[in-house]
């Protein structure tokens, strides 16, 4: 089928889902996505038919909304959309987007193959203060996360364990830039925001839930925040920059061949990285 990968034998299309309130972005990603695999998929505008048929959604809002709950509970297979995790995209036509499937939270690809390679610091052992970078209201809901109660009760768990400074965040202003705040920080503390990406690439110990991207060399548990972990980042890396694409990357086929990946892990019985709906910190 398609482009010749054994995309989903048991069934014949996948639904490229174009949100009405984001028109032209969507579309240009889902027709993207077209051109990657025209046999098998078509582009629909809104929620996809009530079918067994895996769909692509974009973002937290509106049709996401709309379609993700229901999928979530029957199994209907779906893969999400959003900004990348490095060098975004932003809605824009030039940059990364990610792609996870059946939620938000990328897999472990196991991939040696080096993409968007980057240099490290060095895990951070001295510092004075502590980020919270707190997620748009939005984030997660149609998966069934309640953000707004996480961020009422995040501040006073991190009080309950250090007595540092905290310095918030805000999805909505992001003045100044993440660099200035995680200059002589001690730690990050976020829900599943990929400033704890960012965090951890110049080399501050991140404090997230498990469905963040960054779980996998984070702390899920505040009561060491005086003593993080800080664990290799190679391997992370190599599988994380494999899930976030560029539009060219989608024409091209190869984000599908990537998704592919995804969905086969799933299969096989292999979570993604954190599931916790929640939180765990």
């Amino acid at each position: 089928m398609g482009a010749g990968w054994g995309l989903l034998p048991d069934l014949a299309l996948i639904y490229l889902c174009v949100t009405p309130e984001r028109e032209e972005k969507t579309f240009r990603l889902m027709n993207a996505l077209h051109c990657g695999d025209p046999e098998t998929t078509k582009v629909v505008r809104g929620a996809p038919p009530k079918d067994d048929c895996p769909f692509v959604v974009w973002g937290q809002r509106w049709t996401a909304e709309d379609v993700l709950p229901e999928a979530t509970l029957s199994g209907r297979g779906f893969w999400h959309i959003d900004n990348g995790y490095y060098l975004s995209a932003g809605g824009r036509p030039s940059g990364y987007y990610r792609i996870t499937y059946r939620g938000m939270t990328p897999v472990d690809l196991a991939i040696r193959d080096k993409r968007l390679p980057v240099s490290f610091e060095p895990w951070r052992r001295s510092g004075k203060h502590i980020v919270l970078a707190m997620p748009g209201d939005h984030y997660g809901r149609p998966l069934g996360i309640n953000i707004n109660r996480w961020k009422n009760q995040i501040r006073r768990r991190i009080l309950q364990n250090t007595d540092r400074k905290i310095v918030v965040r805000s999805k909505s202003n992001r003045a100044p830039p993440l660099a200035h705040d995680l200059e002589h920080a001690w730690a990050l503390v976020t829900h599943s925001s990929t400033a704890a990406v960012d965090a951890a690439r110049f080399g501050v110990p991140v404090f997230v839930e498990p469905t963040s991207a960054a779980a996998p060399v984070g702390n899920l548990d505040l009561s060491n925040i005086e003593c993080p972990t800080t664990p290799g980042r190679s391997q992370w890396w190599r599988s994380l920059m494999w899930q976030q694409f560029t539009i060219h990357e989608m024409k091209s086929g190869l984000a599908w061949k990537m998704m592919l990946k995804m969905q086969e892990k799933h299969r096989a019985g292999e979570i993604p990285w954190g599931t916790h709906r929640d939180g765990n910190l």
